[in-house]
């Protein structure tokens, strides 16, 4: 591990590194988010039920989770420049063939590619982290990653709304694409693997194939698989509601309006940067992270449980519990911190894109969940989709239980 930058040039180049990271992730944030505003127009457009664009709003985590074991592997065998030059432009040209959309495969293609193309985001900053950091202010660093990123959630609410309203849902997704060719173009002159001096640890792969094969060590390290039991649901709740079905359920329970609607996920969006500084001071304070996932995670259990059992609740109480969801769901800081804790920095690459493949396939899971319970009753899908969230909320607490806090023995490397 590299130590602390030790001068000028080199924490400035650490700083621009970090706001490249947060530009990028920002704007895969907006595409990830943007569903509950931009979906129901898109549905008006190419003329189809809002109902059957639940998979083209779960097609761009799907695909990003597809890529997540290969991403790993590419991070820690090429580096994080390489990687998120080359793949990020996927997402650019995702977000053009969504803009030139006229059927619901287009939409579904170009979610896909967007699913691609922003998939090593959020593994390249954190493995950059890894290195341009100290270990102890991982967690800090990417709960600012979280923060600073929020404004492409806070973009794709109400400011959405509005566009959309003025311009057209077509233009945002242009807009969209070309800041980040233009960030992309900006990272591959800014961004290095390693700062000056940084001694590579002679375990790191030589071959694609030999990191391949260590995905193995990766896999059977002591208690991840508990660890990635709480991954599932690390993401998944309040991203279904932001990214989709907030917008639906308004209007079916309060007959909201695309503004009204949109400000209501703007609360969300708001709660978010707030969230994850909030769970980076925490992560400083608090000795254990294991506890501070767990309480998050059980309130968050509770929260979809007061959804679930309260009728004829007002609108604005409403509001307060959506908003605490997506608040307390930026634990994910404190449990990314955990997972990059266990492992020394060659396996961080495919450890944390593990995780993280774990976290988008359970977004890409729930967000599929409420279409498929909303098929099935109509009238009441909204309320069992609740119910069945903090079901596996609670299945996913007792797994994560069983995990280890403290770094275990490195396994031998293959």
């Amino acid at each position: 591990m590299s130590s602390e930058p030790r001068d000028a040039l080199i924490r400035n180049r650490a700083v621009y590194i970090f706001l490249i990271c947060a530009i990028l992730f920002g704007l895969g944030q907006f595409h990830r988010s943007a569903g509950a505003v931009i979906m129901p127009p898109i549905a008006v457009d190419i003329g189809v039920p809002v109902s059957s664009l639940g998979i083209a709003a779960a097609a761009l985590f799907f695909a990003s989770a597809i890529v997540q074991v290969p991403m790993g592997i590419a991070l820690d065998r090429f580096g994080s420049r390489l990687v998120l030059s080359t793949v990020t432009l996927f997402g650019a040209l995702g977000a053009l063939l969504l803009a030139s959309a006229d059927s619901l495969n287009d939409v579904i293609i170009a979610r896909v590619m967007i699913g691609l193309g922003y998939s090593a985001v959020m593994m390249a900053s954190y493995v950059l982290f890894a290195k341009w950091f100290p270990p102890e202010k991982f967690a800090t660093i990417a709960s600012w990653l979280m923060a600073f990123s929020s404004f492409g959630a806070i973009m794709s609410s109400a400011p959405l709304a509005y566009a959309i309203e003025v311009y057209g849902w077509r233009i945002p997704c242009i807009a969209a694409a070309v800041l980040t060719v233009v960030m992309i173009g900006i990272g591959s002159i800014v961004i290095r693997d390693t700062p000056p001096g940084y001694q590579e640890s002679a375990e790191k792969p030589a071959t694609f194939l030999h990191s391949l094969r260590g995905y193995w060590a990766v896999l059977t390290y002591p208690r991840f698989l508990n660890l990635l039991g709480m991954g599932f649901v690390s993401y998944g709740p309040s991203t279904a509601l932001m990214g989709m079905w907030g917008g639906p359920y308004l209007e079916f329970t309060y007959d909201m309006d695309a503004l009204s609607r949109g400000n209501v996920i703007l609360l969300m969006a708001v709660t978010m940067p707030l969230g994850a500084l909030f769970f980076g001071f925490i992560d400083r304070k608090v000795r254990s992270r294991k506890k501070i996932v767990i309480t998050a995670s059980s309130s968050v259990l509770v929260t979809f449980l007061i959804l679930g059992f309260t009728t004829n609740m007002p609108v604005w109480l409403t509001m307060i519990l959506f908003a605490y969801i997506s608040f307390t769901q930026q634990y994910y800081v404190v449990l990314a911190a955990h997972c990059r804790t266990l492992f020394p920095d060659y396996m961080v690459g495919r450890a944390n894109s593990t995780l993280n493949l774990i976290a988008i396939l359970g977004v890409g899971f729930m967000q599929s969940l409420y279409g498929w319970i909303l098929a099935a009753s109509p009238d009441n899908g909204f309320t069992i989709s609740f119910f069945v969230v903090a079901g596996i909320l609670t299945v996913t607490l007792l797994i994560y239980s069983g995990s280890v806090e403290k770094t275990p023995t490195v396994p031998r490397k293959v």
